[in-house]
C-alpha cells in the first residue's frame, strides 16, 4: 500500500512538471491551469491572479477553450466559496476598456485571436456603463458574457518552464 501511494504521488509530480502546486499543465500546449473556488469580481480575480505570476485564463484556441472547460466540467460545486451563480469560472477576456470591443488580458482583440466563439451571440452592451466579462461554462460551446461585478469561481493561468 505504501508504494502505490508513492507512486502516485511520483505519478502527480510528472504529470504537474514545473507548474506550482494547485496548477493542470495541459500537455498540447504546457500551459498550467488552476481553478479557483474562492468566488471573486473579475477584476479581483485578475488581480489575484497576477499576485501568483499567473493571469486570468486566455484560451486562443478550440483545444485550449475545450481544455479549460473540461475543467470547469469537472469542479465541485459544493466546494465553491461566495458565488453568486456557481455555472460560470472567469476566464481573462472582458469589454472594460470599450465596451463595444472585447479583448483579452493580454491587450489583444479576441476577433483577432485563435478563439472567439460565443455561446450565444457575441453581447455588444447599449450601456457604456455596463462593460461585460467573459466566463465559461460546463455546457456551452463558447464565452458566456457576465457582468463584471458578479463574484464567480475563475481559472488562473501559468506559463511554464516547459512553454
Amino acid at each position: 500500500m505504501r508504494a502505490a501511494a508513492v507512486c502516485t504521488l511520483f505519478l502527480a509530480a510528472l504529470v504537474q512538471g514545473d507548474a506550482p502546486q494547485g496548477y493542470l499543465i495541459n500537455e498540447e500546449d504546457g500551459h498550467g491551469y488552476k481553478l479557483v473556488y474562492v468566488a471573486q469580481t473579475w477584476q479581483r480575480a485578475m488581480k489575484l491572479c497576477a499576485e501568483e505570476g499567473a493571469k486570468l485564463a486566455v484560451p486562443k484556441s478550440e483545444q485550449e477553450f475545450a481544455y479549460i472547460q473540461k475543467i470547469v466540467r469537472a469542479m465541485h460545486y459544493p466546494s465553491i466559496i461566495g458565488a453568486e451563480f456557481k455555472l460560470i469560472a472567469w476566464v481573462g477576456v472582458h469589454s472594460l476598456n470599450d465596451y463595444t470591443v472585447w479583448e483579452n488580458v493580454d491587450g489583444e482583440n479576441i476577433d483577432d485571436t485563435g478563439f472567439n466563439r460565443w455561446a450565444r451571440e457575441k453581447y455588444i452592451s447599449k450601456n457604456p456603463q455596463e462593460p461585460h466579462c467573459a466566463g465559461v461554462d460546463a455546457i456551452n460551446p463558447g464565452y458566456r458574457d457576465w457582468w463584471c461585478h458578479r463574484r464567480q469561481p475563475y481559472i488562473c493561468e501559468i506559463q511554464t518552464s516547459s512553454t
